[in-house]
């Protein structure tokens, strides 16, 4: 019993004094760290010529400027240009050939390595639907698929176009490829931390303390039931204490008496047994079983 109150004193000394350094070292973290009331960052006014060209007039004033704001966050976190084109045309199926000359040429000026979306929409003179379009530059082909640009289009955009006409549609889709590519950026994001991040043993210790605190109670245990003499007649624990009869030499066994006794019960019993060199010689014994064969001189 004193051997597993002395174990289970020092796994709560241990646990309390990893819990004090965690919160010294945060208490630190947060006096050194500059206070944001004292950085004044002066908001800039996002261009929104360079996010939205609504010829068509499709969109409400104020849900062009949640556009230009979504635009200008994703450009400012990912530097990957969104904008939204809209046009009518006399002939929808002769302007088919506008987007494609139109999306050559702004990919080219935008100076993002080709890192661009555009949702570009036709509508005929007079009609209240017509056509959208969604590009993707060469730099986000492996980012944004096929399959992912007709699911913003036919599931996000189309829909919301189709049940409102003041352009909600576009807000959902920039919405939607807002919300993929902030995910993208954090999956990255974590992937370089946890690539570069330093293990810290204290951290690592106080975050698993009842793992370790369950395997010290289990090798405790463990210890009691197998490595612990119990006496036969009340099942105590026996005191173990040897002597030497003869002492091992270099490459021949010793001799030492082994004595058992319970203090609660009176038992006691002596046992003879092998002593064996210690070094090199005394492990190979042990090994190949030496005991046997062996003659104490």
């Amino acid at each position: 019993m004193k051997s597993f109150r002395l174990v289970l004193f020092l796994v709560i000394v241990f646990c309390f004094c990893s819990h004090q350094f965690l919160l010294a070292q945060s208490a630190s973290e947060a006096v050194s760290a500059p206070g944001s009331d004292s950085v004044v960052v002066k908001a800039q006014v996002p261009d929104a010529a360079k996010y939205v060209d609504d010829k068509a007039e499709l969109i409400k004033p104020e849900l062009r400027r949640q556009i230009v704001t979504d635009c200008a966050e994703i450009e400012e976190k990912m530097r990957i240009r969104v904008m939204i084109k809209t046009l009518r045309v006399d002939n929808l199926a002769e302007a088919q050939s506008q987007v494609e000359a139109f999306f050559s040429e702004w990919i080219r000026s935008i100076s993002l390595d080709k890192r661009g979306i555009l949702i570009y929409a036709l509508l005929p003179e007079g009609a209240a639907h017509g056509k959208v379009h969604l590009r993707v530059g060469i730099g986000l082909k492996y980012l944004i698929t096929r399959e992912m640009g007709e699911k913003i289009l036919n599931q996000v955009i189309l829909p919301n176009n189709a049940a409102n006409n003041d352009g909600v549609g576009f807000l959902e889709g920039v919405k939607a490829i807002r919300r993929m590519l902030l995910d993208e950026l954090k999956r990255d994001e974590q992937r370089a931390t946890g690539a570069s991040q330093v293990f810290d043993l204290q951290y690592f210790l106080w975050t698993s303390k009842e793992i370790l605190l369950a395997l010290l109670i289990g090798l405790f245990l463990f210890y009691i039931i197998f490595f612990v003499e119990r006496c036969p007649r009340c099942n105590g624990a026996l005191k173990v204490s040897s002597e030497t009869l003869k002492e091992p030499g270099k490459n021949t066994l010793g001799l030492q008496r082994r004595i058992y006794a319970c203090e609660r019960c009176g038992f006691s019993r002596r046992k003879k047994e092998p002593l064996y060199p210690s070094g090199k010689a005394g492990l190979i014994m042990r090994l190949t079983g030496a005991r046997r064969n062996v003659k104490v001189e």
